[in-house]
């Protein structure tokens, strides 16, 4: 599976990729803004916890205190 994602300003041209992509059995969606947000946000704490910048415990904590919010 490939998986592509395109932003841009046009709706017109966004309609047109979203039928095109239809047109050639793609699965398609237009995401919301707030959808968009959820998974950049899920992404950059990802990239985070695989990082160095904190050790063990404290990507524990901070997984613990993202579970309580």
């Amino acid at each position: 599976m490939e998986t592509i994602l395109l932003r841009g300003d046009s709706k017109v041209n966004s309609k047109l990729l979203l039928k095109l992509a239809k047109q050639l059995n793609f699965s398609a969606r237009k995401l919301t803004p707030a959808v968009v947000e959820e998974n950049s946000l899920g992404l950059s704490i990802d990239e985070g916890l695989k990082s160095d910048m904190l050790n063990k415990n404290e990507k524990q904590d901070f997984l613990t205190l993202l579970k309580q919010v």
